[in-house]
């Protein structure tokens, strides 16, 4: 069972490279997505001038709080959504972000329940 957690985390890591290369040579103007889980920080970079998401999943009551603290001006929120199909562990939420100037910042995701707060770190560049 461990062989297949760690296979199934090089997997999601390969996917979001092919995701961030695939920005870079569509010149930045696409959305790069970052799927996590909601109970695991990630680090990630993306170009600078592009958006970028944070896919949560709320188990149980609660849900992450909209805005996220962000400790720099490298990425700055733009907004929030509850992602469909609704599941009945609870809300799935979808929060856009741009990637403004070269720099790194850390994006702290409080939760309003019990679940685990997530800090993602983000690189610019």
């Amino acid at each position: 069972m461990a062989k297949r957690i760690c296979s199934l985390t090089a997997i999601a890591r390969g996917a979001l490279l092919v995701a961030i290369l695939a920005a870079c040579a569509c010149g930045g103007k696409d959305p790069v997505s970052v799927s996590i889980d909601g109970s695991t920080s990630r680090s990630l970079t993306v170009p600078a001038g592009t958006q970028f998401t944070v896919t949560l999943q709320t188990i149980g009551p609660g849900e992450y709080a909209s805005p996220p603290a962000i400790s720099s001006g490298a990425v700055r929120f733009l907004d929030v959504s509850l992602v469909s199909p609704y599941v009945p562990a609870g809300p799935t939420q979808r929060f856009r972000f741009a990637a403004t100037a070269p720099g790194t910042a850390i994006i702290a995701f409080q939760h309003t329940g019990n679940d685990r707060a997530v800090e993602d770190t983000v690189r610019v560049r």
